[in-house]
């Protein structure tokens, strides 16, 4: 007959913990803990969700920003080239308004299948505390567009004014200090037409910053 060992004395004391289980106290600290945990996450939390209701509007900003010197930038290097079209003047001029500096663009339009090689105008202008892109419809020829023809695109908003140059030869130059503010000269026949290698332009905003970008042209 096989006897059953005695139980010591440790034995006994841990069945009798194991059947109690949590006093009330052990169970009052772990709330404790948790309400803890939970208070510091919820303060991480809060703050994470501050920065980005702070950092939202400036991402936003920077987008448009961006935005608008890649499509300037688009415009640029689809140029026309004066050779090639039997251009008497310049694709790239700057002439003064109202408001500030026009940034007057001769370029290709995109490759359709009616019109494989048309041609746009594209200015940049600033109206009513906005930077404004109007664009013609594409055509054969290089007449004038009417305003009428034009669509519009608001690109960038708390605008107060641009400043463009135009990099000529070996130096920049202001076409409004220079005095060439008026429409584009027309070069005889025969004469080479002088066609800026770069812009610079430079975004002032009503909050005092301004942005600056310089591009090449073709």
């Amino acid at each position: 007959m096989t006897r059953t060992p005695a139980s010591t004395p440790a034995d006994r004391w841990s069945r009798r913990n194991a059947r109690r289980g949590f006093t009330l106290l052990e169970l009052l600290v772990a709330i404790s803990v948790l309400a803890i945990v939970s208070m510091i996450s919820w303060r991480g939390l809060d703050s994470l969700l501050a920065i980005r209701e702070r950092l939202e509007p400036e991402g936003n900003e920077v987008r448009a920003i961006l935005t608008t010197f890649g499509q300037l930038e688009r415009d640029l290097a689809q140029v026309t080239t004066p050779a090639v079209f039997n251009l008497r003047v310049s694709p790239v001029s700057v002439r003064a308004s109202s408001q500030g500096p026009v940034l007057e663009i001769l370029r290709i339009a995109p490759t359709t299948v009616v019109a494989p090689t048309s041609v746009q105008t594209v200015f940049w202008r600033v109206g009513d505390g906005v930077l404004i892109r109007q664009v013609s419809p594409p055509r054969r020829t290089f007449e004038a567009p009417e305003a009428e023809q034009l669509s519009s695109a608001r690109l960038l908003g708390d605008v107060a004014s641009i400043r463009i140059r135009l990099w000529r030869d070996v130096a920049w130059v202001d076409p409004l200090v220079a005095g060439a503010a008026e429409p584009p000269t027309v070069a005889p026949p025969g004469a080479q037409v002088q066609v800026p290698q770069g812009i610079e332009i430079t975004i002032e905003r009503t909050d005092g910053r301004s942005f600056k970008r310089v591009l090449l042209v073709g």
